[in-house]
């Protein structure tokens, strides 16, 4: 099927629908979509300052899929219906693909990468997430599960949402311990690419997570 942006943003601006704003060398962005223009896209995005030529990543999500792009910032201080806010018009639109789900966890994304081997899922059997907070996760997997990590060891974690961004970390095995038939890691987050990103993410995740 092949893929019509305009329809697409038409509809998220006739339904004001959410979207995430990521600037380049900044933090997460929520926004919403309110119209589209001829000249690009006018967003409405908190108390974040953009400049001419600025370039972003956009994550918006639709009623079952999310759509992800990039774009330019073309104007700023455009008038909108909330008179103390100014919209952002954003332009040359490129890239506009499906923001695919994760097949587990309904689209949230929380997994180790290690050195070799596909990522390993910590929201889909075998492993169980215990606890999941800004400074780290702690998980059990059972003793027969192929993961060789040892207590002091460091891994890189990929977290996501469902139609947005995937941010990655770097967490350390803190502790792990054996149970009857299972391991319990728990891991420190120790170096984050983008805190206010991680931060972010990481709470919205944790809710999603708590509400099954």
């Amino acid at each position: 099927m092949t893929i019509d942006p305009r329809r697409i943003l038409e509809d998220a601006a006739a339904q004001r629908s959410a979207c995430e704003v990521l600037p380049r060398g900044g933090g997460l962005l929520r926004a919403s979509v309110l119209r589209v223009e001829k000249g690009g896209v006018v967003l409405l995005v908190g108390d974040h300052r953009f400049v001419g030529g600025e370039d972003l990543r956009v994550w918006l999500a639709g009623d079952a899929r999310g759509w992800t792009f990039e774009a330019s910032v073309v104007r700023v201080g455009v008038p909108v219906p909330d008179r103390s806010r100014d919209g952002v018009l954003i332009g040359f639109i490129d890239k506009f693909t499906e923001a695919t789900p994760g097949r587990e966890g309904g689209g949230r994304v929380l997994e180790l990468l290690p050195p070799t081997g596909p990522p390993v899922s910590l929201l889909a059997p075998p492993a169980r997430l215990v606890q999941l907070s800004v400074d780290g996760a702690a998980f059990v997997m059972p003793t027969d599960f192929r993961l060789i990590f040892v207590q002091s060891g460091s891994v890189r974690v990929r977290l996501g949402l469902p139609g947005g961004p995937r941010i990655e970390a770097t967490a350390r095995v803190r502790s792990l311990s054996a149970g009857d038939g299972y391991l319990l890691y728990e891991l420190r987050f120790e170096q984050v690419d983008d805190p206010a990103s991680h931060r972010e993410v990481v709470d919205r995740l944790q809710s999603t997570v708590d509400d099954g």
